[in-house]
């Protein structure tokens, strides 16, 4: 994130100040590169893995933080990418080749040649031009041909996308719909300013270029306007736009995060994971949990949690969701609940039951739920004897205590004595 942000970078300039949310920021990318890495080469049949790293807002590479020299988000994954390539090779007796390009893009002329210097400073400067691609263009400009880069590499099209934008209009949803079509699996981890947006909301602004590269109409805003009179507006609001997304980017899966800067949180945005399936997104919750940053998720625990009830207090509930041992208890408790009555309301109904994966794709987009949580709920269900569960061969999972996503969860036909959905509804 550069330029109207206050980062700069001139060749024998000083470096800009990096923001401490930034840096969580920043940590997130480099952890996501290396879970992705590591999961696509778990397999021993595997012996390549064609990938292509995105920067879309890249900057010039470096910063200052707390008096010290930082490297920004190129510089960090490329160390990334060497780090999991040692830690792969050390841990396969078969050798893999992970071919990895980088294509780093800034509109700043003056950023995209500290960048540059930077990386011959730094040893990489051979790799310019061969697996490094630096362009001088607004992303949206040369998103077409980057797409085409990745469809050149193989059939797969595997590639990260980091697209850290300042504001929310920079990166078109078009744009992101485009990625989403043409490549077989990509991922998209988009800035979006959304409270920047939301405090900008007026009349006046209803027919403004912003406003179409995130494909709100007239209606959209009008709509939006009123909400600001409810109780709760901007939470309101905020939801809404969530939704919007999910309509209109084409992927599958969404990992919604709020981070708050420094000093208030009336600049909060969020950091949008965007992808094409399940794992994915697993993966990037499993990376919140773990790190416990500064990333927030504003809604209930468990599932249904972004879920808002005009006619309610929306404040009820709610919590600023912070991703600690707290929130997971809450998240387990309230999952081992939700999913007792859903089962429950399913085999009333005559609906078939249901596999792991089909419950965690129909909800994990509301909810910081990761499948290490809804593994907790299926074990206390299991223990209440309210759900029988089985694998792909039939086999019944009586003592595991995690789950394959093929395996299938009924409900049982007669709930043990401490049955959990009898003890909620009691």
């Amino acid at each position: 994130m550069a330029g109207n942000l206050g980062y700069d970078w001139i060749v024998g300039g000083s470096l800009p100040e990096l923001g401490r949310h930034s840096a969580a920021k920043h940590e997130i990318f480099d952890a996501y590169v290396g879970a992705y890495i590591r999961t696509l080469t778990k397999s021993h049949r595997i012996r390549a893995l064609n990938l292509t790293i995105v920067d879309g807002f890249c900057g010039g590479g470096r910063y200052t933080l707390d008096g010290g020299e930082v490297d920004g988000s190129p510089l960090r994954m490329l160390a990334a990418v060497d780090r999991v390539r040692t830690e792969v090779a050390a841990a396969r007796t078969r050798g893999i080749a992970i071919n990895v390009d980088f294509v780093f893009v800034d509109a700043n002329r003056n950023h995209i040649d500290f960048l540059r210097d930077l990386l011959e400073t730094e040893g990489h400067g051979s790799r310019i031009g061969r697996d490094i691609h630096i362009l001088t263009s607004k992303f949206e400009d040369v998103a077409g041909d980057v797409i085409a880069r990745i469809q050149a590499r193989g059939h797969a099209h595997r590639s990260l996308f980091f697209l850290d934008q300042y504001g929310w209009s920079s990166v078109t949803f078009a744009t992101i719909r485009r990625i989403m079509a043409a490549l077989q699996k990509p991922e998209v981890v988009l800035t979006f300013m959304v409270d920047h947006l939301v405090n900008l909301l007026n009349d006046r602004m209803i027919d403004t270029a912003g406003l179409a590269a995130v494909d709100l109409g007239r209606s959209d805003v009008k709509d939006m306007l009123q909400m600001k009179q409810m109780r709760g507006w901007k939470r309101f609001i905020q939801n809404t736009l969530y939704e919007h997304i999910q309509r209109n980017t084409g992927a599958d899966y969404y990992t919604p995060f709020f981070i708050h800067p420094e000093g208030g949180s009336n600049r909060d945005y969020w950091l949008l994971h965007l992808s094409k399936h399940h794992s994915a997104r697993e993966e990037m919750g499993k990376i919140h949990w773990g790190m416990e940053n500064t990333f927030e998720h504003f809604g209930r625990a468990g599932f249904n949690s972004l879920g808002f009830n005009p006619s309610e207090d929306v404040r009820k509930d709610m919590l600023d969701f912070g991703f600690n041992d707290n929130a997971r208890t809450r998240s387990e408790n309230a999952v081992v609940d939700q999913l007792s009555r859903m089962l429950h309301a399913r085999a009333a109904a005559g609906k078939a039951p249901l596999t792991k994966k089909e419950l965690f794709a129909s909800h994990c987009n509301e909810a910081p739920v990761i499948g290490e949580i809804v593994d907790a709920a299926l074990v206390e269900l299991r223990k209440a004897q309210d759900v029988i569960i089985t694998g792909k061969d039939g086999a019944l999972r009586r003592s595991v205590k995690q789950f394959t996503w093929d395996d299938e969860i009924k409900v049982s036909r007669e709930p043990g004595l401490f049955s959990v959905f009898g003890q909620r509804a009691a």
